[in-house]
């Protein structure tokens, strides 16, 4: 048996699911025996939607022909509103035009890959306010001069 996901009630647990066919039941079926709050949406309609009327999303799951549209621009439109959410593409390949930051798990994902991958993403927000700090500041005329890459400091 898979461990419970932290304190499943949590906002930030939920996770909204844009697929038709058999890989949103089963996706569906795992994540809540694993205590995650799902929300099923059959199409990127459906999707906007729930990522908009519900608080706290924590991960966007969607596979390529399973929203009924372009999957990169419902992506794009989604994070107009959420711009960190976290979004997991399921398909047999990357998509052209998607995000960087949108990683693509294999069709054929063990129950174990799915889990990893779903804990990776809903973490990230979580692991700290993060502050850039630019020496010199960054508005000042810099003529032939490289900037200094940003100082990330984690609290």
């Amino acid at each position: 048996m898979w461990p419970l996901a932290n304190d499943p009630s949590s906002e930030g647990r939920r996770i909204v699911i844009c697929d038709y066919n058999a890989l949103l039941l089963s996706v569906t079926g795992l994540l809540r025996m694993c205590g995650y709050r799902v929300f099923q949406a059959h199409d990127g309609l459906a999707a906007r939607e729930l990522c908009h009327e519900l608080p706290n999303i924590g991960l966007l799951i969607l596979n390529t022909t399973g929203t009924g549209e372009d999957t990169p621009s419902l992506v794009g439109l989604i994070r107009r509103e959420h711009p960190d959410l976290p979004v997991l593409h399921i398909g047999t390949s990357a998509l052209a035009g998607m995000p960087s930051n949108v990683p693509t798990l294999d069709e054929s994902f063990t129950a174990e890959q799915l889990l990893r991958t779903v804990e990776s993403l809903m973490a990230e927000p979580e692991i700290a306010n993060v502050q850039r700090e630019r020496q010199p500041d960054p508005s000042a005329p810099t003529a032939g001069v490289a900037r200094p890459a940003p100082v990330l400091r984690v609290s």
